[in-house]
């Protein structure tokens, strides 16, 4: 446990500009776009949007109730970074060390080649995730009150009714409580990417994309040659979809067919995080799931024995 521990620390300092001040950075960013229009007012927000702020007094409990469900959907640019962070460092963590001939120090070390990739594993499938999340939730908090400053200053007071609403509380952990289901999703995903890493010498970024789009070419001119009028979409999904688009969050929308109303009802007043959170739950029981985890497990194997015998680069 410590040996890991020690692992994780060491991919934590080595990444430390990817992994936490690109988000930081990131949220900063948007923190002050969005705030500019408070700032300038009347200048950048339309005289009807003030105007219909200002008739919101009577109605704080609905905004505020509004806000609290709502206010986490500002993290899904950090959380379009996330996905885009893991994808490069899958396919980075094992190719530069033997670039740079560092394998060669770790694997004087009494750390095994199974430690190691898991290790790696483990900060592209829950170092990673919880970081971003962190700095969303706390980013997502900042907008929510400068957003209530501003309805302050029109003289609507929702802070009363926003703090006393547990939405606000639980939105979050309910995003959170999501985090196992989108790592079994991404298991494949993030496996193939590693395997690449391990196997490449280089242009790690063409192998790992475009042996995936070379065998739909391939299935696509099979198709053509043998006159099969068969679906390609399903071959679509399962190579392209799990091999890479397991990394965006909510993919398994689209791996289960699940109709988008079943998340974002038409009506604002319907949508819960919970309803979210239940539904994703219950993709546990496909079977694509677990044949997915099952095939990511293989290439993980295969990504040590690589690590094991393949001289450094």
């Amino acid at each position: 446990m410590k040996t890991m521990i020690s692992l994780l620390k060491r991919e934590f300092w080595e990444h430390k500009g990817m992994l936490l001040w690109t988000p930081l950075s990131v949220a900063a960013a948007m923190i002050c776009v969005f705030i500019v229009p408070f700032l300038y007012g009347s200048k950048l927000i339309s005289a009807h949007t003030i105007s219909r702020v200002g008739r919101m007094k009577d109605h704080t409990q609905q905004v505020g109730d509004a806000l609290a469900n709502t206010y986490m959907f500002s993290s899904g640019p950090l959380l379009a970074v996330m996905t885009i962070i893991i994808f490069f460092y899958c396919l980075a963590c094992l190719h530069d060390d033997r670039r740079d001939r560092s394998i060669l120090f770790w694997k004087s070390l009494p750390v095994s080649d199974f430690q190691t990739v898991l290790s790696k594993l483990l900060v592209a499938s829950l170092l990673i995730p919880l970081i971003f999340l962190t700095i969303a939730t706390v980013m997502s908090l900042c907008m929510l009150m400068i957003v209530s400053i501003a309805f302050s200053t029109q003289e609507v007071f929702i802070f009363k009714d926003l703090l006393a609403n547990e939405k606000l509380y639980l939105s979050p952990l309910l995003i959170i409580g999501i985090l196992p289901v989108y790592i079994l999703w991404a298991l494949p995903s993030l496996c193939w990417l590693m395997l690449v890493s391990s196997w490449a010498r280089s242009k790690v970024f063409l192998w790992a994309v475009g042996i995936p789009l070379l065998i739909v070419l391939l299935i696509g001119m099979l198709k053509q040659l043998m006159f099969q009028d068969t679906e390609m979409q399903w071959f679509v999904d399962l190579i392209l979809g799990r091999g890479i688009g397991g990394l965006i969050p909510g993919a398994w929308l689209r791996f289960e067919d699940i109709p988008l109303s079943t998340y974002f009802p038409s009506s604002r007043k319907d949508f819960s995080w919970g309803q979210i959170f239940m539904t994703s739950w219950q993709t546990l029981s496909s079977l694509q799931l677990w044949i997915g985890v099952l095939v990511a497990a293989c290439m993980f194997y295969l990504t040590v024995r690589l690590r094991r015998w393949r001289e450094a680069a």
